[in-house]
């Protein structure tokens, strides 16, 4: 299997005879199998052969490769000359070789056992259970939560029944200071939600939850970022290809764009929440509450196309994979990038660049052209219509027609 890496003879035979060599073939074929390229999957090769042979020098056999002899030849690197020339291109080789200690770890040949994970306190599991079955959190969500509720502990003690309302208030004030007025109240919520969680257990005094601090937030206070329809249909026009990136970026953005999708909704999408028969797609937003949307022409077309030429084969069942190995499920973060990419190949002027923007247009788009704020609240599946209600404030000629001058004030024209 090693034979089909675009690598010179005598060189893929001088990795063959190093300390690594026993184990490059079997990596070289895991690699492919997992959707690794094969330009890619040689240089991992050069670099475990690498690490093989420094670690020989120092005395290490390979069954005793673990993450702190990683971190040495890491700082090998900065003056190796190993290969006869001066040291360059090797910034990415330590990430290489750790690809390939999880490789010999998972094939049982490494006597040191994987670095334990960081664990949290008992208390913050049992929140983090209660939330996702009373509440129905993601795990998206609950790993914002979890690292704020494990400085809370830190801070203030694992005892809920030695909490008190000086040392919350001193705990929130120091978190939410300097930071923006929309981060702040996101602090305050996630605190509120774990009092709440051990009033229910009976664990701390019911009354300590209004000790929470308040961070001033007006609702509907502030615009909704919006594109126009023309610079909308540039960014999606942007990712016109036949690359299968480009193929799915395209089938992905026309979801946001159409149906006002959130960027989880899209990449937790799965191949069975498509009805093409009946042309809808199911979607599980917030809350795990499941609704079944239309799916448009144009992005029933987009997907298809994906699935045909542009999707690689894997034992995934989500829609929408990466386009680089390792062959897996695309993170919400990671559409925002796709997003923010297109606007960049557009040339379009935006106010942000998150996947947020596109679903903020579709309502912004649909109230000018008359839709009423029950059925754009419906189609973006709010379940407060005072949620909906933001997206009447950006008619701001309307609003200036209706607007009352204030009592005693001089009319103004703006």
């Amino acid at each position: 299997m090693i034979d089909h890496c675009p690598d010179k003879l005598h060189t893929l035979c001088e990795r063959l005879s190093g300390p690594s060599g026993p184990f490059l073939d079997d990596f070289a074929r895991t690699l492919l199998a997992n959707g690794y390229k094969p330009q890619v999957v040689a240089r991992l090769l050069r670099d475990a052969a690498h690490c093989g042979k420094w670690a020989a020098r120092c005395g290490i056999v390979i069954k005793d490769l673990n993450e702190g002899v990683v971190a040495r030849f890491a700082r090998h690197l900065c003056t190796c000359r190993c290969l006869g020339t001066e040291h360059r291109g090797y910034s990415r080789t330590p990430a290489r070789v750790r690809i390939f200690l999880q490789y010999l770890r998972r094939a049982s040949v490494l006597t040191a056992p994987a670095p334990e994970l960081k664990r949290f306190p008992v208390l913050v599991e049992k929140y983090c259970d209660w939330m996702r079955q009373q509440r129905g959190l993601t795990e998206a969500t609950l790993a914002r939560h979890v690292p704020l509720i494990a400085a809370l502990l830190d801070a203030i003690g694992e005892d809920p029944k030695r909490y008190d309302a000086r040392g919350l208030r001193v705990f929130v004030l120091t978190r939410v200071k300097d930071r923006e007025r929309h981060s702040g109240a996101n602090v305050t919520t996630v605190v509120r939600s774990f009092l709440r969680y051990l009033v229910a257990h009976g664990q701390c005094a019911a009354d300590l939850i209004g000790a929470v601090p308040t961070v001033p937030s007006w609702r509907l206070a502030r615009l909704p970022l919006y594109l126009s329809v023309d610079a909308v249909e540039r960014i999606i026009e942007a990712c016109r290809s036949s690359t299968p990136s480009r193929l799915r970026d395209r089938a992905m953005l026309l979801l946001l764009a159409r149906l006002g999708l959130r960027a989880g909704d899209v990449v937790r999408l799965r191949l069975g929440d498509i009805d093409w028969k009946k042309s809808r797609l199911r979607v599980v937003g917030k809350g795990r509450r499941e609704t079944w949307l239309p799916l448009p022409q144009d992005a029933g077309d987009a997907i298809l196309e994906y699935l045909k030429h542009g999707r690689p084969t894997a034992g995934d069942d989500h829609v929408f994979l990466t386009a680089q190995a390792p062959t897996g499920p695309l993170r919400s973060n990671s559409l925002s990038c796709r997003v923010a990419a297109a606007i960049g190949r557009a040339g379009v002027e935006t106010p942000s660049h998150g996947a947020h923007l596109l679903r903020h247009s579709l309502a912004t788009r649909m109230l000018r052209e008359g839709v009423t704020l029950d059925v754009i609240g419906a189609v973006l599946r709010h379940r407060d219509v005072e949620t909906t209600a933001l997206y009447s404030k950006v008619d701001v000629d309307l609003l200036r027609q209706v607007a009352q001058p204030w009592p005693g004030a001089e009319v103004s024209l703006c």
